[in-house]
This record gives structure tokens, sequence and C-alpha cells, in this order.
């Protein structure tokens, strides 16, 4: 026992200190930029009126692109928790508390996502998941944070016991600042607690109150999000670029005329637009099919996971933002995705007690070499980032401490700028301004982009 202790205690170390390393040396990029400017305190002090409702999501980054230690803290300890709370998962799923195992599946998991921005898949950005949430600090005070705080809801709704006042109150809590961070998580976090609570009245006669207490948060936390005066300014028609509220249909005829071409024929892009819908609702009703069968025998937990990752979804058809080339921004995706990893591994974890799968000496092996190589590729992926940065920040506070006319701003290689988003947003004029800022650049500087290469 003493030596899964601190075998188990080694893990948790060193999973902190890797994503500290991670963060500490994760250079600022788009959005950070401006939050870390005056721009952020100025939407800070007018309590983000008229921008939007993120509060919590918006505090963390101001906060994180000011302070070297908050970042340290925030991310790493978000990271973990991460890791450790789908461990706790994985633990209860397989009623085997075989945690190294578990702990490796769920780092890997996590990890794993840098494999795909890695990969060239051009300008089909909804492969890049890591780089917009992990690998971009505006992305992760937005997605990573409150799917960390979604995901501890979730082991305590799957799992028997914790009835007593504290988690109650911390449930409450929970569901509160999970609705603060972007608007589709707080229509998520209603919808599921509200759903879960339903089930187990419907077949048990009694009420879920772990749900109810986060239903209860998640109403207020929504509450007071969408009290923001931007979502009253959207359904009047008045949106900036701030507040972008296009609609489904019209990001599908974008994302058609991306492929097709800005002059695509109209029937094409219609034709095109059409079948994208057929199969979403064909899905749909296979899935509701399925779901209405499991909810009927009772055998809800197996699909639980796939029915969080359609709930997450489907509030993304009213708040997509239409702007992007693509229906939803990547980082949309992040907790949907560890929903499905949830799910695999509860058919992996069926067959395992089947005696079909079993985890010998050699899988084990296995599985600590894969993470191990996935270590090694995120360390050189962001080493290369990470020196750029380093190089770039160098050359500017160089040219600005000897009161050079021309300030030179090194651009990202073309073959790592993916796996940061927007680390060469730069090129907009928007974006270049915002480092302006940032930098506190004169406004009689001129900027020049060069080459890293």
């Amino acid at each position: 026992m003493e030596h899964k202790i601190i075998k188990k205690t080694i893990w948790y170390l060193f999973t902190v200190v890797f994503f500290g390393i991670f963060y500490y040396f994760l250079p600022f990029a788009g959005d950070d930029w401006a939050w870390g400017s005056q721009t952020g305190i100025n939407r800070l002090n007018n309590a983000f009126s008229g921008y939007n409702g993120r509060y919590l999501g918006n505090i963390l980054i101001i906060l994180i692109t000011r302070s070297v230690v908050a970042k340290l803290v925030l991310c790493s300890l978000t990271m973990f928790l991460l890791v450790f709370i789908l461990c706790k998962i994985f633990d209860g799923l397989s009623k085997e508390k075989n945690g190294t195992v578990n702990y490796i599946l769920a780092f890997s998991s996590v990890l794993v996502l840098v494999v795909p921005n890695q990969i060239a898949f051009g300008e089909l950005q909804p492969f890049q998941i890591f780089g917009s949430t992990v690998g971009w600090l505006s992305g992760f005070t937005n997605y990573a944070v409150p799917s960390v705080l979604i995901l501890i809801f979730y082991y305590f709704a799957a799992n028997k016991g914790f009835e007593n006042i504290w988690v109650y109150i911390f449930l409450v809590f929970d569901g509160i600042v999970a609705c603060l961070c972007v608007e589709h998580y707080s229509l998520f976090c209603m919808l599921f607690s509200f759903a879960v609570v339903a089930y187990r009245f419907y077949h048990y006669k009694r009420i879920c109150k772990k749900s109810l207490f986060f239903f209860s948060g998640s109403f207020v936390g929504s509450l007071i999000m969408f009290s923001n005066s931007s979502y009253r300014l959207m359904q009047k028609g008045d949106v900036n670029e701030n507040q972008r509220a296009v609609g489904f249909l019209g990001s599908f005829k974008q994302y058609a005329k991306y492929i097709f071409g800005e002059n695509a024929n109209e029937t094409l892009v219609a034709v095109f637009t059409a079948v994208l819908l057929l199969s979403i609702a064909a899905f749909l009703i296979f899935f509701f099919i399925k779901s209405y069968k499991a909810f009927k025998s009772r055998n809800i937990i197996n699909l639980l996971p796939m029915i969080c990752l359609v709930v997450m979804t489907l509030p993304l058809l009213v708040t997509n933002s239409g702007k992007e080339i693509y229906v939803v921004a990547p980082r949309c995706y992040f907790l949907q995705y560890f929903m499905l990893v949830i799910y695999f591994f509860k058919k992996f974890s069926d067959k395992n007690k089947a005696g079909r799968i079993s985890f010998d000496k050699k899988a084990v092996t296995g599985l600590k070499l894969c993470l191990a190589a996935l270590i090694v590729l995120t360390g050189i992926l962001y080493f290369n980032l990470d020196y750029t940065g380093y190089i770039r920040n160098k050359t500017v506070d160089t040219a600005l401490d000897n009161d050079y006319s021309t300030i030179e701003i090194i651009e990202y290689p073309k073959g790592i700028e993916h796996i940061q988003w927007s680390s060469n947003f730069i090129t907009k004029e928007t974006y270049l301004e915002r480092y302006r800022n940032f930098k506190n650049i004169p406004k009689d500087k001129e900027l020049v982009l060069v080459s890293s290469e």
C-alpha cells in the first residue's frame, strides 16, 4: 500500500512540474495581448458591460497575463486536476484501483491532442484543439478551466456517496463558476444537471441532490452571465466583432464557401448545406432513439458520456460564431473530446472485465512508452515555440531600450505556428495594434514583421 502511495505521489508531482514548466515558458498570443494591456483593465473597470458575460474567464486571463506566479499556479493546477479527475473517473468505471495504468491513460489522453496540431491538416482548424486551449492562455481560461469544473460534477454525479452538506455547498459554487467562462458551457451545465435530476426521479422516484444543487448553481451562474448587456445588444442586431452571432445556417454557408470558394455556385452551397444538415439530423435521430431505449432500460450510465457530448454540442447551434471559416472553433470541442475518451474507456473496461483484454506487464510498459513519446513530442514542439517567443521579446525589448525607430517583430515558423492559436495573427492589423499596446510600443515606432527562418 505504501509503495502505491509513493508511486501516485510521484505521478502527481511530475504532472504539476511538467505543466508548470510548460506554462512558465509559454508565450502570450492573440487575445492575450489585449487582456494583458490597458484594454483588459478598461474592460474590467467597465465590468465587461457590452463585451460579454464571461466574468471568470475574463478575470483569470487578466490576472495570468500580469503575474507569472498566478499563471504557474492556475494553469499547472488546472491541468493536474484535469488529469487527476479523469483518473478518478476511470477508476470508478473500471472498478479497479489500478492507479498507475489509469493515470497514464488520463495523462496520455490530454497530451495526445498535440498530435493533430502537428499533422498538416491545412486550414481545417477543428483538428487544432490542443493549440487553442492548452496551448493558448485565452482559450485555456474559457475552456480548460470550466471543463475541469464540469468533469468534477460528472464524477460526483456518476458515483454513489458524497451525500453531505459540504459537497452540496461545493456543487452550488462549482455550478456558478462553471457558467462564467463561455456561453454554451452555461447552457450545457443547466441542461445536463437537470437531465440527471429528471432521470433519477423518473426511475427511482427520488431527487438526486448532488445534481439539483449543481443545477441551482448553474442556474444562478447563467443568470449572472446572460445579464450582461452584450447579449441584449445581440438580440437587437447590434453585434460587433466581440459579440458574434450570425447563426448556425449562416456559418454552414460560410464553411461551404470556404471549401468551394467565395464565388461558389449558390445551388452547390445549398446542396452542401442540406447534406450537412441531413447528416446531423440522421445522427441525432439515431442517437436519441438509442438513448431513449437506454433510458427506459435503466442502462443510461453506459451512454452518459455520449449524452454529455451531444448535449454539449447542441448549444453551439445557438451560440455559434459564424465569423470564422469553420462551423465552430476547435476549442469548443475540448470538453466533448474528454467525454468521448470516457465513453471509449467504459467500452474498453467492459471488454477487459469479460477477459478479452488484460493489462499485462508488456501492455503497461507500452503505455508508459507512449506517454513518454507524447511528453517528448510536446516538449520539442513547444520548445521551438517558446524559444522563438523568447527571441521575439528580447529583440523588441532591445529595440525599445535603444530607442530604435523601427521595431522588428519575429514571426513564428510556419511549421509550428498552429500549435498555439493566433500566434501569428500578428500579421493582422488588429492584433498588431494589440501587440503594440501590450509591449507599450510608442505610436511613432514602425513595426516590421521579419521571418524567423
